[in-house]
């Protein structure tokens, strides 16, 4: 009885070893074909991107860059024929998921291990780059004039980008046609550039950098107040040229936003001394009435496009307005900025002969 027990026994471990060992041969083969199936698409996702011509090509990231729009941007740089290969061949391989800031020199012939190994750091080279800083408020005639003062290109070249450039982003899907069509959405701020910079190269960078600022939560406020994103812009680039401490940003939006829902004219100067060329501290009588488009002393409602590039601040001025029953600002202090508010005009003629004492 003894001797079967001991039989059964052995012939139940030798069961288990036999299953043991058939389970290890079945799991070597199924990884010795998924590992060819993966190699084999590798390669033929390499073949597909290594199709381009021998030239170089500079990518900027200007800062940590999610992966999946670093490959949205290598299309349509021609770098690669397939963004999605590119990041399933990234998942597959468990590597990075952004990419860190810096420029990048590739070649439209590379394959996908040699654009992983150049953005990893692993390979190729840094390209030089340089670096600008626009201020908010500037317009995009300034930053023009300042473009051809560092000898990247002329003004002229880059207002003609401005107008005319086709740049594919979903926030300029619905913006009217009209000139300086890009004014208002060419964000300011401190960018890495390539040398001897195209108008394009740098415009991009600064719309990119729009769709990034103009977050879901900003776009839930207009769709909330009933505004689309160029009136918030619109209004933005107003209280940018208007306000220049943050605490009033805030109430000259909630002027704007008042003087708009009783029909009142905006009236507001910065409107008028967008289209002169040097325009005086004080407008004369004559001066706001003159007809632009742009003249919001002339004509009611928002002018018909944004009079400045606004920051982050003046965006969210404009869709976060307080202060009440605010319709009337005067300046009183050129030096800070600083301005009365009041609600009605007797409080405002009061407010503005104040100020004209302390001038």
């Amino acid at each position: 009885m003894k001797s079967d027990s001991i039989i059964n026994f052995l012939q139940y471990l030798l069961g288990m070893f036999f299953n043991f060992a058939i389970m290890i041969v079945i799991g070597f083969a199924v990884w010795q074909v998924a590992m060819w199936g993966f190699d084999f698409g590798a390669n033929f996702a390499n073949e597909m991107v290594a199709t381009g011509p021998d030239e170089e090509v500079t990518l900027i990231l200007d800062d940590d860059t999610p992966a999946n729009e670093v490959s949205r941007r290598l299309e349509d740089m021609g770098v690669i024929n397939n963004s999605r290969l590119f990041n399933l061949e990234l998942f597959l391989l468990g590597r990075v998921r952004t990419y860190a800031a810096g420029t990048y020199v590739l070649n439209r012939n590379m394959t996908n291990t040699e654009v992983h190994h150049v953005l990893r750091g692993t390979g190729g080279r840094q390209a030089p780059h340089e670096d600008i800083t626009i201020p908010e408020g500037w317009t995009a005639r300034d930053m023009g004039e300042y473009f051809e003062s560092r000898g990247f290109f002329t003004a002229e070249e880059f207002l003609y980008v401005v107008h005319y450039g086709p740049f594919n982003f979903s926030f300029l899907l619905d913006k009217p046609d009209r000139p300086n069509g890009l004014e208002g959405y060419l964000f300011p701020d401190t960018y890495q550039i390539p040398v001897n910079p195209t108008p394009g190269d740098i415009i991009w960078r600064m719309l990119r950098q729009f769709d990034n600022v103009f977050n879901d939560e900003m776009h839930d406020r207009a769709y909330e107040m009933g505004m689309t994103i160029d009136e918030v812009v619109i209004m933005a680039s107003i209280i940018e040229m208007e306000a220049r401490l943050a605490n009033e940003r805030p109430m000259m939006s909630q002027v704007i936003h008042n003087r708009i829902a009783t029909n009142m004219h905006l009236q507001m100067c910065s409107t008028v001394k967008y289209t002169m060329e040097d325009p005086p501290e004080r407008l004369s009588i004559a001066e706001t009435q003159v007809n632009t488009p742009y003249n919001t002393y002339y004509h009611a409602g928002l002018p018909i496009g944004p009079i400045s590039n606004p920051g982050a601040a003046s965006l969210r001025a404009a869709l976060n307005p307080s202060g009440g029953g605010y319709l009337f600002f005067v300046l009183y202090n050129f030096e800070t900025g600083e301005h009365f508010f009041s609600s009605t005009y007797a409080e405002h003629s009061a407010a503005d002969a104040r100020a004209r004492a302390r001038q």
